[in-house]
C-alpha cells in the first residue's frame, strides 16, 4: 500500500512540519499495515531539501527539474501568481504521477483546490484525504467547487474541535467524513535532541520575546512590532525576535527603521531549529488573527514556556477552553495587550504545567493511531 502526500508551498511554513511528522508517524509505524511506501509529491522543487532523510520518507518529482527557486515569493500578488503557476504546471503531471503511482491514500495539505479539481480523475484509484485548517473564506466560487467534488473526497480531517465544528455547519461534506487529526504531530526526541544547541551569541545572554510565523498580515507581526517600540520597558525583554519567512519581510522591516528598533527587533527568517530559541525565550507572543492551531504555541506549550497570545480562533480558542492555558488578549488590542502582558508577570505554574500536559495530546504516536483509524 502507498500513501502520498501533496503540499506545495513557496516559504518555510509550519505545514512542513505537519507533514513530514505526519509521515514520519506512518513510516515509523506500518510494520503492521502493509504499508510499502510513504512519499511527498515534490511540485516545483520545493521538497528537494528532504531527499537526503532518515525517515524512510521518498520525494516523488513531478518535474525532472527544479524550478522553485525562480518563483516570486514577496509580495501578497506575486506570490499568488507563484501558486497560479504551480497550479497551471502541476495539473497534468499530477494525474499522470498519480495514475502511474496508483497509491491508496492521496494526502492532500495545502492548494486544495488542484487536486479537488482533479477528484474524479484521481479518486477512482486513489483515496483523496482533504486536511482544512484556517478555515478559508467560503466565497461563492469556492463554495459551488466544494459542494461540486464534495462526492470524490473520501474523508477531510481538521487538526482543531472548533474547525471540525465549522465544516460540519457547511454541510458541503457528509458529516461521517469529517474527522479531528491533532496536528502538529509533536516529535518529543527531536524537541529534546535540539532545544539546548547554543544560541547565537547575540542573544545568548540576553532576555527576549519570541514570536514565530509566515511574515503575512494574517500573524499580526506589525501590531507586535509596534508593542514591543512602545513598551518594552513593560515588557521587560531586551530583543523581540521574529522566527519566519514570506510576503511582508520587506514591509516590517521598514517599519522596524522607522521606528529606530533595528537594534533591538530582528527578522531571523528561517531557522532550522526554533527549539532553542523557544527553550531560552522570556515569553512566546503570538498576535495572530487566526491560529489552526498554532504550531509555535503548542511547541512552547510542550517546553512548559509561557504563552501570550490573541484569543482568536481556532487554537487559542481550544486552549482556553482546556484550562486557560495562556494569557490571552483581544485581537489587535492595545489595552488588552498590556493586560495580559502584566499579568504574565505573575508565573502560574499550575498553567504551565496544565498547558504541557494539553501538548501531550499531540504527539506522534497519537497522531499515528487517529490516522490509522481514518485510514481504515
Amino acid at each position: 500500500m502507498k500513501i502520498y502526500y501533496w503540499c506545495p508551498y513557496l516559504t518555510n511554513i509550519a505545514t512542513i512540519k505537519s507533514v513530514l511528522r505526519s509521515a514520519k508517524s506512518i513510516s515509523q509505524n506500518n510494520k503492521t499495515n502493509n504499508i510499502n511506501k510513504v512519499a511527498i509529491l515534490n511540485s516545483s522543487g520545493e521538497w528537494d531539501f528532504q531527499k537526503q532523510n532518515s525517515a524512510r520518507i521518498e520525494i516523488v518529482n513531478l518535474y525532472p527539474f527544479s524550478f522553485h527557486k525562480f518563483l516570486p515569493k514577496e509580495g501578497f500578488i506575486q506570490s499568488r501568481i507563484s501558486f497560479l503557476i504551480i497550479l497551471f504546471t502541476n495539473f497534468f503531471p499530477l494525474i499522470f504521477k498519480i495514475k502511474k503511482e496508483k497509491p491508496k491514500y492521496l494526502i492532500v495539505h495545502l492548494l486544495t483546490i488542484l487536486p479537488i479539481l482533479l477528484s474524479p480523475i484521481l479518486s477512482k484509484n486513489t483515496k483523496i484525504i482533504l486536511r482544512i485548517s484556517g478555515l478559508p473564506r467560503m466565497t461563492i466560487l469556492r463554495t459551488l467547487i466544494w459542494r461540486l467534488f464534495s462526492k470524490y473526497i473520501y474523508k477531510v480531517t481538521s487538526p482543531t474541535q472548533k474547525t471540525l465544528e465549522m465544516l460540519k455547519k457547511l454541510k458541503i461534506f457528509d458529516r461521517n467524513k469529517i474527522f479531528l487529526l491533532r496536528d502538529p504531530a509533536i516529535d518529543k526526541n527531536e524537541i529534546l535532541k535540539n532545544k539546548n544547541i547554543k544560541l547565537p551569541k547575540k542573544f545568548k545572554s540576553k532576555k527576549f520575546i519570541l514570536s514565530i510565523g509566515r511574515l503575512t498580515n494574517q500573524k499580526n507581526f506589525e501590531f507586535l512590532i509596534n508593542m514591543f517600540a512602545k513598551y518594552k520597558k513593560i515588557i521587560g525583554a531586551d530583543y523581540l525576535l521574529i522566527i519566519g519567512e514570506g510576503e511582508e519581510k520587506t514591509k516590517l522591516q521598514k517599519i522596524i527603521n522607522s521606528l529606530n528598533c533595528s537594534n533591538t527587533t530582528f527578522l531571523l527568517g528561517y531557522q532550522k531549529n526554533v527549539y532553542n530559541y523557544i527553550n531560552n525565550c522570556h515569553a512566546l507572543i503570538s498576535t495572530a488573527e487566526y491560529e489552526d492551531p498554532g504550531f509555535s504555541l503548542i511547541e512552547a506549550a510542550f517546553l512548559k514556556k509561557k504563552i501570550i497570545t490573541s484569543l482568536v480562533d481556532n487554537g487559542p480558542r481550544d486552549m482556553k477552553k482546556n484550562g486557560n492555558l495562556c494569557y490571552f488578549f483581544n485581537f489587535n488590542n492595545e489595552n488588552s495587550f498590556l493586560k495580559a502582558i502584566k499579568s504574565s508577570k505573575n508565573k502560574n505554574l499550575t498553567k504551565i504545567e496544565k498547558a504541557q500536559k494539553y501538548a501531550e495530546k499531540f504527539s506522534i504516536l497519537s497522531h499515528n493511531l487517529n490516522l490509522q483509524k481514518i485510514l481504515d
